[in-house]
């Protein structure tokens, strides 16, 4: 095996690698940053390389064969633009590390995982499976409608978005272009391939009849038998295995009780046929089919009399009417004919239409959806049986109502719920720009604290240190530097006796915490009062060492 060296590496001055997403058989897989992105366009996209040397050196013929399929695929993603089709945004041929010359191409990045991942992991109900097969069938009948097959769809070829609401189908390198023409390759997958082109098939001995019989060509009916096998995997969650080139026959024995089940196996029984003609021919047959048998069954319609319309072969009037002529009810019963109503059936409303388009332009109604509950009777039912029993009436009225609410209660998403509301870019300026402003207003608090803690606490140490220095020298000299009272006690709240000036020299005689206890020596100028003590306690902070 040689692999290309490209990840961490910029392709062609544009596409900045990060990572290696997986390798087949003749490709590599990366994903990378568009670091020239414009208009709207992805930042991060997926890097195919084409890389013939995988499986070791080819022949000239293989490599010439894949390098045909690359850009065939290129071909195909450009014809079948769809939004449930991945998209392809470039291509071009580069150079590797190892200076191994490779084309590539650019295509859209969809991190939601494969079908068959999500599948594993979370079971679908019947309304999801049919959520995700209606886009496959909308992307599918497109491509077939501009003459691409896929040849290759399985559950590991539908890739999801982010948000996984959207499924994109994705891998065309096997697609064949203009179907009618060349011969039938042998290519797939082999629990999911068509028998026409299955890549286990294996050539029998020559029939020389075969010459004179129509040449077989390949035909949409050859994804329709992958799409149905996946669908089964969807219903399901299990690989069809067990059918390999085999139409579909049977169910799990965990989905018999299901009402829609014997319904929607004999679709895929049809769409499974070994034979292609006996298949689905379109994409839309099959959907239709698939859609109409999981629907929930309905109830007989109620004769105004009371009885039901029936289903019977045939209706006796007094004219002559077949099974399956449309008949109208009347009040002209001699013109009309008697007929038995149990015999009377009821024609069916037109069959759905695959595409939208197809809805006329001067339509503006929107889609409906109906959601039909199972064992329940509609209020007008009830209502209708009001008149002969009205507390009867009342109570199953009652019932059904708390049925639906409690049902609608119990019903889970079964598909990723959508994003939360975000904000509007307005309102989030503002919130940054508060942000920011209490964060700066923290900043200045903060400072001030740390500058004031830092200012007192200069002040307390040189405090500390005066009132050590005085303790230290019980007997000293100081000098007093404010004018400071004398005080028959240590503390402020002693009675003032007399006064020492600022620079009086004084005697320490005792201490008392930062109280010291002086003797006026010498008083810095006159005493202002004859009478004030000589003797008394002063505040220590205020003395200095002379």
């Amino acid at each position: 095996m040689s692999e290309l060296k490209l990840q961490q590496c910029s392709l062609d001055g544009r596409y900045e690698v990060l990572d290696c997403l997986g390798r087949g058989s003749y490709s590599e897989v990366y994903v990378a940053r568009d670091v020239d992105a414009r208009n709207g366009s992805p930042r991060t996209v997926v890097i195919k390389a084409l890389n013939a040397y995988l499986q070791g050196s080819p022949d000239p013929e293989l490599e010439r064969t894949l390098i045909e399929n690359f850009r065939n695929e290129a071909i195909a993603l450009d014809r079948v633009r769809h939004p449930n089709i991945i998209s392809r945004l470039g291509h071009g041929t580069a150079i590797d590390l190892q200076g191994r010359t490779f084309h590539y191409l650019v295509l859209e990045y969809l991190p939601g995982g494969d079908l068959q991942a999500l599948v594993r992991k979370r079971p679908l109900p019947l309304e999801g499976a049919l959520f995700y097969l209606e886009q496959v069938s909308n992307g599918l009948a497109h491509a077939h409608k501009h003459g691409v097959i896929h040849r290759d769809i399985k559950p590991q070829n539908l890739l999801l978005t982010a948000d996984q609401h959207t499924i994109k189908i994705a891998d065309f390198g096997v697609a064949k272009i203009e179907a009618g023409e060349g011969a039938i390759t042998r290519v797939g997958t082999d629990v999911y391939a068509a028998p026409e082109h299955h890549p286990l098939a294996v050539t029998g001995a020559l029939d020389t009849s075969a010459l004179t019989r129509r040449t077989a060509l390949l035909t949409p009916a050859a994804d329709i038998y992958s799409l149905a096998k996946t669908t089964y995997m969807l219903l399901t969650g299990e690989a069809p295995r067990r059918f390999s080139r085999k139409p579909i026959t049977q169910l799990p024995d965990n989905f018999a009780a299901e009402e829609w089940s014997r319904y929607v196996l004999s679709v895929l029984e049809r769409a499974t046929q070994t034979n292609p003609e006996k298949r689905h021919q379109t994409v839309e047959e099959f959907w239709r089919d698939i859609k109409d048998a999981t629907m929930a069954q309905t109830r007989p319609l109620r004769s105004p009399t009371g009885g039901q319309f029936g289903v019977g072969p045939s209706v006796n009037t007094n004219g002559e009417a077949e099974s399956g002529d449309d008949v109208e009810i009347g009040d002209d019963v001699k013109s009309a004919g008697r007929v038995n109503l149990g015999e009377l059936k009821i024609a069916p409303p037109p069959a759905p239409t695959f595409d939208r388009d197809s809805r006329n332009a001067s339509t503006t109604a929107r889609h409906r959806i109906v959601v039909p509950i199972a064992g329940a009777e509609s209020d007008a039912d009830i209502a209708e049986r009001a008149s002969l029993d009205p507390a009867h009436a009342r109570r199953e009225l009652s019932k059904a109502r708390e049925s639906q609410r409690r049902d609608s209660r119990a019903v889970e998403p079964w598909y990723p719920s959508s994003a939360e509301p975000r904000l509007s870019a307005g309102v989030k300026k503002w919130l940054v720009a508060l942000l920011l402003l209490l964060a700066f207003s923290g900043m200045l608090f903060a400072t001030y604290k740390y500058v004031n803690n830092i200012r007192r606490g200069s002040n307390a140490g040189q405090q500390a240190q005066a009132v050590g220095n005085t303790a230290q020298q019980v007997g000293g000299i100081f000098v007093t530097t404010i004018d400071v009272n004398l005080r028959n006690g240590p503390g402020p709240g002693y009675t003032k006796i007399g006064l020492a000036e600022n620079g009086s020299r004084v005697k320490i005689l005792q201490t008392s915490g930062k109280w010291c206890q002086v003797q006026v020596l010498e008083h810095a100028r006159a005493k202002s009062d004859p009478d004030s003590k000589e003797q008394g306690w002063v505040n220590g902070t205020f003395l200095k060492a002379q």
